[in-house]
């Protein structure tokens, strides 16, 4: 799955992995990269609203999506019900989602992308409070600067303990590693960018039924003016891959400005059949304003056709991904999302 610098669906200058910052970051900035290695224990890695403390899952990434895709009511179509049930079964064992007893919503949230985003909120780390601090600093005094984990040999390590027995090791989905925790400020364009990357350990040889995301990634940007060196940031657009061992990728493109669209994108989608047929690409895109929900599909097609006489290449539009015509997609009306999170 690739991993771009530069989000499709708008043009950004968005530095979201090493690599891509801006020039001012180098060696005679008068900024300088705080990042260290960071390890610390919690007694869980599951997320939920608390009673009488503001509520964290609105925060996680998934939340708008989730219930965006859930049918208007009067849109009484079996099939439809029949391909967001599938869809959210498949967020539910990629994000470690659990349904609310409607379905049409999750009460609790276990995957490393959410809890390392809300460990950032709630400022229980020094060493990121520096890093915002930094991109604030920076902003204001029009200097690029960077906090970058990979730059100083840095990893972060989180350790779940509640379930681990005196003098045990944890297991593969008890100790969750980041090799890349990224914070990039371009005053040029007045925005400060994130990017984070998740690695599971590798399961044990007799281990039956290994968490199923190897690896995350996920990337946002942020208006600068208005980053806040604590709690909660919103982003402008974000995009999140998940590298699935049985069930293929996923991506998900956010746009919490403009056009308001969420866009999903799941690639060798093993399990999930749609118009009896098993899909090897689907595609759901979620217009917020208007509340409309398009699925886009196919199968053994190829992203681009190559001109076997000249070796260009050009879009396939017979793909799920350059599908664009409503005749080509599921549509429906879906119940609306008053505020997005």
């Amino acid at each position: 799955m690739r991993h771009s610098c530069i989000f499709a669906t708008v043009s950004l200058l968005a530095m979201a992995l090493a690599g891509c910052g801006p020039e001012s970051t180098s060696s005679d900035s008068n900024f300088r990269n705080p990042a260290e290695n960071v390890s610390l224990s919690f007694e869980s890695f599951t997320l939920r609203n608390e009673s009488g403390l503001p509520e964290t899952l609105p925060r996680t990434i998934f939340y708008d999506f989730y219930r965006g895709i859930e049918p208007a009511e009067g849109e009484d179509d079996e099939d439809i019900d029949e391909v967001v049930g599938k869809l959210r079964e498949r967020m539910n064992l990629l994000m470690g989602l659990t349904p609310s007893d409607d379905g049409k919503r999750y009460t609790h949230a276990r995957n490393p992308l959410d809890f390392l985003h809300e460990v950032i909120t709630s400022n229980q780390v020094d060493n990121f409070n520096q890093g915002r601090q930094l991109m604030r600093d920076s902003i204001t005094a029009g200097e690029g600067s960077r906090y970058n984990t990979p730059d100083k040999d840095a990893l972060i390590r989180f350790t779940e303990t509640g379930d681990v027995e005196e003098g045990a090791e944890p297991g593969p989905d008890q100790r969750w590693v980041y090799t890349l925790l990224d914070w990039t400020s371009n005053p040029q364009v007045n925005k400060v960018f994130r990017a984070a990357q998740f690695v599971a350990r590798e399961p044990e040889d007799d281990d039956s039924n290994p968490p199923e995301v190897s690896s995350a990634l996920w990337s946002g940007r942020f208006n600068g003016p208005d980053f806040s060196v604590s709690g909660y940031n919103r982003p402008e657009f974000s995009a999140t891959s998940l590298t699935g061992r049985e069930l293929g990728d996923a991506e998900l493109r956010q746009e919490f400005i403009g056009d308001q669209n969420d866009t999903l994108s799941l690639t060798g989608t093993s399990g999930i059949t749609i118009d009896d047929e098993e899909p090897d690409c689907i595609r759901i895109v979620v217009n917020y304003k208007n509340a409309e929900v398009r699925i886009f599909t196919s199968r053994d097609e190829e992203p681009n056709n190559v001109d076997e006489e000249t070796d260009e290449s050009s879009p396939n539009p017979a793909h799920c991904g350059n599908q664009q015509n409503d005749d080509e997609a599921i549509f429906y009306q879906a119940e609306v999302i008053e505020q997005r999170q």
